[in-house]
Parts: structure tokens; C-alpha cells; sequence
């Protein structure tokens, strides 16, 4: 357990510039858009009352006032583009974080797979730390709407923006809702398939490391099996799933395809580097 942790901190330790790099970016880039949109919106307002001879408190009256979901809405490509760009970076570190052993003057994988530990160590401390990275960027996230919330009423004044509820904002948003689940089942599946995604990565990585080109070719046909493996349900003749299967049902039956993927990946992944990768 020991050897473990330390792989894990080690690990930690490799990617935290990158790390840090993809929250600055996602801090300075979501802050910015939400004050320049409002700034905007209440110029466009402000032009509109002067052009009708109107006045803000009649604008409100009329059309209520704006609110932070709204202006999230607004503010669009500046605040899903970091969060893009991190998910991005994350799948890009799942390949990065086992080729970049390889790589470059001297490969460090033959120190690595010589340490005086069991080799599926490094494996789960690679998984580990990929998690780690995760929650990490999606506990930034969450800590960040209600920061950006009150630059918003900050910046806009309460007469003509409102404060919106977190939970309500993270319950009408798409992908803050698969990012920041609001149930326990939906935290399992979201990061229950994430976690399945990350594993299949893995073993890709390591099929193609132990056998080379064979490896490729066998990596695309183990994740193109492992798609029609979690679509039985839907492939059944006459569509059972949806004449006779309720959603709990459903819900069962792809968990439990899962849990396979998950076991069988898991063991061939071990398998791999502990009796094929070889340094």
C-alpha cells in the first residue's frame, strides 16, 4: 500500500503543472466571459430604454429580470470551452500517462517496471491519479459557479440581473448536469462509465505496447466488441428493451453488461503488463 501511494504522488507530481495550467485557463476564461456578457447585456438594455424613452424599472417590469442562468447561457463558448478543453486534456493524459514513459532520451519505463513492486501498483496508481485529476477539475467547477455568481450581481447591480440557485443552474444545464450528477445513480453512471472509458484506454495502450501493429489492430476490435458487448440489449430482436423493459430494468441489465466490461478490461489490462510488457 505503501509503494502505491508513493506511485500515486508521483504521478500527482508529473502532471500538476498541467494541472494547474487547464484550472488558470478555466478560472480567467469563464470569469471573463460572464462579466463581459453582462457588461454587455445591461449596454444593450440601457440603449434600448434610452431609444424608447423608457426607463430600466419599466424593461423589468415587462421582461423580469436577468438572471444568472441566463447569463451563463449568454456567455456560452467562454464557459464550455475550458470545460471542453479539460475534458480534452484528460482524455489526451489517459494515452499520455503511459506513452510518456517511452518516450523521449532515456525511456523511463525501465525503471519503472523494474521497481521493487507488484506491477499492477503502477497500473491502479496511473487510474488513481486520473481520477484524482477529475475530481479535482469538476470540484473547481463547483466552486467556481457560485464565485462567478456573485461577480455577476457584482458587475450588474441587483435592478436589473438576479442571483440564480446553484442547483437549479446545475440541474438546467446539459453538461454541468453529467459533470455535477444531483443523485447517487447518476454519479454511478456517469463516472462508472467514465472509469470503464479510462480502463478500456489502458488496455489499448498496453495491447499495443506488448504486440505493436498486432496490438492496434487488436485494440480498435477489443473496443469495437466491447460497443456491441453494451448494445445487446438494444440489438435483441423485435427492440425488447422497449416493449417489455421498464427503465429499472434497463438500468440493471446495462449495469451489469458494465460491471463485465469493467472485469474482463481490468484482468486483461493486468495480464498485459505484468506478463507481456517487457522492458
Amino acid at each position: 500500500m505503501n509503494r502505491y501511494l508513493k506511485l500515486v504522488h508521483w504521478e500527482i507530481t508529473r502532471f500538476w503543472k498541467m494541472l494547474a495550467a487547464l484550472a488558470i485557463v478555466t478560472i480567467v476564461l469563464q470569469c471573463a466571459g460572464i462579466l463581459y456578457e453582462t457588461h454587455r447585456y445591461a449596454s444593450e438594455v440601457y440603449d434600448r430604454v434610452e431609444s424608447d424613452h423608457s426607463t430600466i424599472a419599466a424593461f423589468v417590469q415587462e421582461h423580469g429580470k436577468h438572471s444568472f442562468i441566463d447569463g451563463l447561457a449568454r456567455a456560452g463558448l467562454a464557459v464550455y470551452a475550458p470545460i471542453a478543453l479539460c475534458i480534452g486534456g484528460l482524455v489526451l493524459y489517459v494515452f499520455l500517462i503511459w506513452y510518456k514513459e517511452w518516450f523521449g532520451k532515456n525511456a523511463f519505463i525501465y525503471r519503472l517496471l523494474t521497481l521493487p513492486t507488484a506491477r499492477r501498483n503502477i497500473y491502479f496508481a496511473k487510474f488513481t491519479a486520473i481520477l484524482l485529476f477529475v475530481f479535482a477539475l469538476v470540484g473547481l467547477q463547483l466552486v467556481l459557479l457560485p464565485i462567478e455568481d456573485g461577480l455577476y450581481m457584482m458587475a450588474g447591480g441587483d435592478t436589473l440581473f438576479e442571483s440564480s440557485n446553484i442547483f437549479d443552474l446545475i440541474a438546467n444545464d446539459r453538461l454541468l448536469s453529467m459533470l455535477i450528477p444531483q443523485t447517487f445513480t447518476d454519479f454511478v453512471i456517469n463516472y462508472g462509465a467514465g472509469a470503464i472509458a479510462v480502463f478500456i484506454g489502458f488496455t489499448a495502450v498496453l495491447l499495443e505496447r506488448s504486440y505493436k501493429l498486432k496490438g492496434i489492430v487488436a485494440a480498435i476490435l477489443y473496443i469495437a466488441a466491447v460497443g456491441v458487448f453494451m448494445m445487446m440489449p438494444v440489438l435483441l430482436p423485435g427492440n425488447l428493451t422497449v416493449t417489455y423493459w421498464y427503465t429499472i430494468e434497463w438500468f440493471g441489465i446495462e449495469a451489469a453488461l458494465g460491471l463485465v466490461v469493467a472485469a474482463v478490461t481490468v484482468w486483461l489490462g493486468l495480464h498485459l503488463i505484468t506478463k507481456k510488457v517487457t522492458v
